[in-house]
Order: C-alpha cells, then sequence, then structure tokens
C-alpha cells in the first residue's frame, strides 16, 4: 500500500496581546523643541531644561487593526513582521538571510541603487 502523501504545518505564532496607545504630552521647557528628537526632548528635561504638564492618553486599541491611522498601522505592522522575522531566522532560506544581511549593511539600498 502507498503512502499517502502528507502536508508540513507550519504554525504562525500569534503576535503578543499587545495595546496600543495614542496619547498627546504638553510641556514647557526653557529650548526650541522644534529640531530635536523625542529622545533628545526626554533627555534635556531630566536635565531640568523643562517639564511635563500633561501626558494624556486619548484612544486605547486592543487589537492593532482597529488603529484608525493606516501609516501608523503600517509601522507596527512592521516593526512586528521584523521581530517575528528575528524570532525566526533559523527557519529562512540561507539566500533570504544573507539578502537581509546585505540589505541590514546597506540601510536597505539594493546593489544597483549604491552602484549608481
Amino acid at each position: 500500500m502507498a503512502d499517502a502523501p502528507t502536508a508540513v504545518l507550519t504554525v504562525q505564532t500569534p503576535e503578543p496581546n499587545e495595546k496600543y496607545f495614542n496619547f498627546q504630552i504638553k510641556a514647557w521647557t526653557n529650548f526650541n523643541p522644534m529640531d530635536k528628537s523625542i529622545a533628545k526632548i526626554a533627555e534635556a528635561i531630566e536635565q531640568g531644561g523643562g517639564f511635563l504638564t500633561l501626558v494624556e492618553v486619548l484612544k486605547v486599541e486592543d487589537n492593532l487593526d482597529c488603529i484608525g491611522d493606516e501609516e501608523v498601522r503600517d509601522c507596527f505592522a512592521n516593526i512586528l513582521a521584523a521581530k517575528r522575522l528575528v524570532r525566526n531566522i533559523h527557519e529562512l532560506p540561507q539566500k533570504l538571510i544573507e539578502d537581509l544581511r546585505s540589505a541590514l549593511k546597506t540601510g536597505g539600498r539594493s546593489r544597483a541603487e549604491e552602484d549608481s
């Protein structure tokens, strides 16, 4: 009797239960924050260059699909995909791993872009 064909099942790891928070911050500083990154602003505030007057949560979503802003949703989806890739890199074909390493070294630019 011939063996029945078998299929390999891959189980996708469910994403962790994350909540997504839309919030706003109000602050006073003794410097112009417009040309600084959020990290630099936070560092300056921690060193006495200002203070927060309000941190207000505007909306909380339990699911990525519920985020109404498509650009924000796509950014979170990319981050989740990258985390999943890192967790499962050992399961990828070697050529794809090499392509990923190359993309990371070049900042995502293609070889054609580098040559021009």
